[in-house]
């Protein structure tokens, strides 16, 4: 009887030692991005994917003029009409050189329009333009973009599918607030560009500069207006210049004409809800009557509202420098704000309102540069939601006509973060090969944000892509403007089913060191994001650039100035599986098998109930070797492997803490 129960133990022990060496598929497969920041620099991310690519293999990427989700339009609440245009990628390794088709549907109605793709490179993207169709604002839209590549052998993204709302929006102007004096030698250096650019952006760029005392005692400009230029500063928080902000929200300094176009398009792509129309027009001889029209089109996102109306000089010329940075050309300076500093308590109901300023032409203002610059601010947030001013050329000449509203593709509403944000909820078929590019929106489908502070966090950016897969756009997060020393924020990927241990999770990064202890870390979860027990990547500061240093708000110029992660699963999660279906009496921690081993053994515990676990192996010296489990697991019977294969032969101790249970067992590595 000995005999035949010692070759049933015998073939039971083989039996679980060959299942180790077969693929383990992993489920509910959740990574975690955890963003720690000291207030230094930007940090990107983009391309995330796990799995390995196949060969033949068209996705569809991204719809890149109709947004997903809620948006603004800018035609206020008349139809407008889009060319679709759609980017598919090649995420294969090898060329398609046979045609395919690619389809697009849109419901309701009956639209469908059908292109074909002549042949597309491994790695490649191409953009289709699709035929015209009307949206309608304040109708939901569900479109569907089809692949029909014969030769696909990942079906999951072969098909995309997008939820599509417009609210009536108006025409979005960017505004600029920057901090300025002639008697600050950096503001000479920088002014140039932005003088430059705003230049080129006029037609939807609305530029005002404060003049300050830094150094003191400042230049004519602030001393003609103390009092409401040093009350922007204080609003801002302003401590040294030269200083700007894009939006109320986006600060920047340190600006050229390469980093000028960031925070222009950043707030640009937010969208508005409401436009601003000014009219100036001089009445009495010597004084500025400007009629103000707002025009809301979707009521407006709760907060407490200000119309501000402020008076602007559009170049004043000195024969010889004000001040002690040899400047003698100053532009879009701020002159004085109207009634007060504060301006009007603003409605946020939907309708159309008007107001009527009229305030005397100083005797130090040239007429002929003089006009009127108007912004409606949140005063919870300080988010600008809109700007407008009465000169729309950047000639010396003023200008009395209306804003004209152009017909524009759509932009996207400005989302602000409360607390945890989960993208929409797509049908996804699990396969071999799982990405995300951050092209379709953000946050993807399925994933999370968690913003503990309601502040700054990970978003969508769309002025840099990560080199692994082409496209136009990643996530950001702000470091450079995130003054919140020690907050931590969380992006949380949706769950994976079929994960291999040999499969590879990858991203793109990017970052650049200016002396501040940014990290980033990035963990995997087995159980659906309940626990995180597996850092895969962990680098802060130095250790986390991947560009040359910078104290200007960093963006990635090239491909050089990324870096690319890429681990094997199996590397970092030890498998573990349960055994059966008992239920243990007690906790146990049972001997390793085989003991000695070489280089793979076996260990096994038992779990009478659900209990938090913590299984590590430690050297002789007491110190942590691996940490096979951490997390919780419910009750049953568990075994695990643990590879020795890149340690030095010797003893070795595995440690079991499960609830109040503690035991720790020895075991011996010979080569």
């Amino acid at each position: 009887m000995k005999k035949v129960f010692l070759l049933s133990l015998l073939m039971t022990v083989t039996l679980l030692a060959f299942d180790f060496q077969s693929p383990q598929v992993l489920n509910n497969v959740v990574v975690e991005f955890i963003s720690t920041n000291q207030y230094g620099n930007n940090l990107y991310i983009d391309n995330f994917s796990i799995g390995e690519r196949y060969q033949n293999d068209i996705a569809v990427s991204s719809i890149n003029n109709i947004n997903r989700d809620t948006s603004y339009s800018s035609n206020g609440a008349s139809p407008f009409s889009v060319n679709p245009n759609v980017s598919f990628i090649n995420l294969g390794q090898t060329n398609v050189t046979s045609a395919f088709n690619v389809t697009m549907q849109i419901t309701p109605g009956t639209y469908t329009s059908t292109k074909s793709i002549a042949s597309l490179g491994a790695g490649l993207k191409t953009n289709v333009v699709f035929d015209p169709v009307l949206i309608s604002p304040n109708t939901n839209y569900s479109i569907k973009v089809i692949s029909s590549y014969g030769a696909d052998q990942n079906q999951a993204n072969d098909t995309l599918k997008q939820n599509t709302y417009y609210k009536p929006g108006g025409k979005k102007n960017v505004l600029f607030q920057n901090f300025t004096s002639s008697t600050c030698s950096w503001c000479a250096v920088f002014n140039p560009a932005m003088d430059a650019f705003i230049v080129q952006k006029f037609d939807t760029l609305v530029a005002i500069k404060y003049h300050l005392n830094f150094p003191s005692p400042g230049d004519p400009m602030y001393l003609a207006n103390t009092v409401q230029n040093l009350a922007r500063q204080n609003y801002y928080a302003v401590t040294g210049i030269p200083v700007a902000f894009a939006d109320g929200v986006t600060q920047f300094g340190g600006y050229t004409l390469a980093s000028l176009p960031v925070p222009y398009n950043e707030r640009l792509s937010k969208g508005s809800p409401m436009d601003l129309t000014v009219t100036d027009t001089r009445v009495a001889g010597d004084s500025i009557k400007a009629n103000i029209t707002m025009n809301i089109y979707s009521t407006l996102p709760a907060g407490t509202y200000y119309l501000r109306v402020e008076a602007v000089e559009r170049h004043i010329h000195y024969a010889t420098p004000p001040g002690s940075n040899g400047e003698m050309e100053f532009y879009d300076v701020f002159r004085r704000a109207y009634p007060t500093t504060d301006g009007f308590s603003a409605p946020t109901a939907v309708g159309t309102y008007n107001y009527s300023v009229t305030y005397k032409r100083e005797s130090n203002w040239i007429d002929s540069m003089m006009y009127t610059s108007v912004y409606v601010q949140n005063t919870t947030t300080k988010e600008v939601m809109n700007a407008g001013k009465a000169r729309h050329y950047a000639l010396d000449n003023i200008s009395a006509s209306n804003t004209v509203l152009n017909s524009k593709a759509p932009v996207a509403i400005n989302n602000s973060y409360p607390g945890i944000i989960s993208g929409e909820n797509n049908d996804n078929v699990m396969a071999g090969f799982n990405y995300e590019t951050f092209e379709s929106g953000f946050p993807p489908a399925g994933w999370t944000i968690i913003n503990p502070d309601n502040s700054y966090t990970f978003e969508y950016s769309s002025v840099a892509n990560g080199p692994s897969i082409p496209g136009l756009k990643c996530v950001k997060i702000n470091w450079m403007d995130y003054a919140a020393l020690g907050q931590l924020d969380y992006m949380k990927t949706k769950a994976y089913n079929n994960i291999d241990l040999s499969d590879s999770l990858k991203f793109d990064w990017a970052y650049s060191y200016n002396g501040y202890n940014d990290r980033l870390q990035v963990k995997v979860s087995l159980d659906g994001g309940t626990t995180f027990p597996y850092t895969v990547f962990d680098k802060m500061a130095s250790t986390l650039a991947t560009a040359p240093a910078t104290n200007d708000p960093f963006v990635p110029a090239n491909d050089s100035q990324w870096g690319k992660f890429k681990i094997r699963l199996g590397d970092v999660i030890t498998s573990i599986h349960q055994i059966g279906s008992e239920t243990p009496t007690v906790y146990a921690l049972n001997q390793n098998y085989p003991n000695p081993f070489n280089p793979v053994t076996n260990i096994s515990y038992n779990l009478p109930k659900s209990s938090k676990v913590s299984l590590k192996v430690y050297d002789i010296k007491g110190q942590l070797v691996s940490t096979l489990f951490e997390g919780n697991q419910n009750t049953g019977i568990y075994i695990t492997q643990f590879d020795g294969s890149k340690l030095a032969s010797g003893v070795y101790f595995y440690k079991l803490e499960a609830g109040d249970y503690k035991e720790v067992r020895k075991m011996t590595l010979i080569k």
